[in-house]
């Protein structure tokens, strides 16, 4: 209830900040279209990213370059503002298909500081506690069933390479643990030049509801909106996701770090998923991150493949899956989760176990010798007819 009062000037200056989305982003993919470079390197990528790409099928124009005909501000303030419009997707949604009756939902939606967008905050000091509210809500929510899926494919292409089980594991079970961005690198264009896996090419459409979970669930973690989207709209919208944030990295890099403020620093940590606001790192600790990031995703003329998205994922949620935030005792957690099939079959499981050295237990053993003498009789009559 406490922004319910900033509503009618904060959804005023959502729509203006729309419009001005707009004009950004027509600027920008008129570029895109216009004066973008086409070198080999692209055309090489989007041959290789539509036949053997780790996750999506068509990763057309990722082009990342320094001559974009905008200024890094002008751009940061572009995918700020994106951030926004795609936080505010879901209300308008609800708006559209519920008309004047969401207005009922209005005071529990000013409620929420993690569902409005960021111009509805004025001072540094609130805009931290809104990021923060977006950390515990969105991304440490989502970061752990995001790894997990993701982490399960990855894990299939390097089952065989001893050499990168630490650097996998770092990103896929640990919390805390040390996590080299070379060694991912490598490992990340392993993954890309080993996974030709053609689930894609299979006739029966057998991928299409996989990956369609994998992109939600990789949405909720990023905070992308997912609804009513195909699979090939969902590639696309987490492709450009990435796009901009390479881009971004240049544009900063072009720039200097140091010209950046210690807030806008962590801004754009956070906005790569590599720092939580909870954390209050210094200003060397964020340009550690930023410099591991940039070192982890980017693309030189060296490399002969990009790092695959699935990596990349992995690697933000490593820094969002620290169980600190828990409240709930170690009681709790080992409750059953009904109705999960994990816990119907460990149940079962536990019921078979407790049936077996339970009151029953010498009937259970004697009709099980009994069925092994059978068996040894039945075996020593096949041998003595064949004989």
């Amino acid at each position: 209830m406490s922004y319910l009062a900033r509503t009618p000037a904060g959804i005023a200056g959502f729509l203006g900040n729309v419009s001005k989305l707009r004009g950004m982003k027509a600027t920008y993919n008129q570029w895109l279209a216009t004066a973008a470079p086409t070198s080999a390197e692209v055309q090489t990528e989007q041959i290789f990213s539509t036949n053997f790409h780790s996750w999506v099928a068509d990763e057309h124009h990722r082009v990342v370059t320094g001559d974009v005909p905008m200024s890094r501000k002008e751009f940061t303030e572009m995918l700020q503002l994106q951030r926004d419009l795609n936080i505010m997707v879901k209300p308008m949604m609800y708006t559209g298909l519920c008309g004047g009756l969401s207005l009922a939902l209005l005071p529990e939606w000013a409620s929420a500081k993690e569902n409005l967008p960021a111009n509805f905050f004025k001072t540094e000091e609130e805009l931290k506690a809104y990021y923060l509210a977006r950390d515990q809500e969105v991304h440490i929510k989502h970061a752990a069933q995001a790894a997990h899926t993701q982490s399960r494919y990855l894990e299939f292409y390097i089952a065989n390479e001893a050499r990168f089980s630490e650097a996998f594991d770092s990103v896929a079970d640990g919390f805390t643990a040390k996590k080299d961005p070379a060694t991912l690198k490598k490992m990340g264009q392993h993954i890309a030049k080993a996974h030709t896996c053609s689930l894609n090419h299979v006739t029966a459409d057998v991928s299409s509801w996989q990956r369609g979970r994998e992109h939600m669930e990789a949405c909720n973690f990023l905070g992308l909106p997912f609804t009513f989207l195909s699979t090939e709209a969902l590639t696309t919208r987490i492709i450009d996701h990435y796009k901009m944030l390479f881009q971004e990295d240049v544009l900063v890099q072009k720039e200097g770090v140091a010209s950046l403020s210690d807030f806008e620093l962590y801004e754009i940590c956070n906005r790569r998923l590599v720092a939580r606001w909870e954390e209050e790192l210094s200003r060397e600790a964020l340009e550690a991150r930023f410099a591991d990031w940039c070192t982890f995703t980017s693309k030189t003329e060296a490399d002969e493949f990009r790092v695959p998205i699935r990596l990349i994922v992995c690697y933000q949620a490593s820094f969002f899956r620290d169980p600190g935030f828990l409240e709930e005792t170690l009681d709790e957690l080992n409750e059953d989760s009904f109705p999960t099939s994990w816990n119907l079959a460990q149940d079962a499981f536990e019921r078979r176990v407790a049936f077996e050295s339970g009151p029953l237990a010498d009937q259970v053993r004697a009709h099980v010798l009994n069925i092994e003498a059978s068996e040894k009789k039945a075996t020593e009559e096949r041998k003595a007819y064949l004989a």
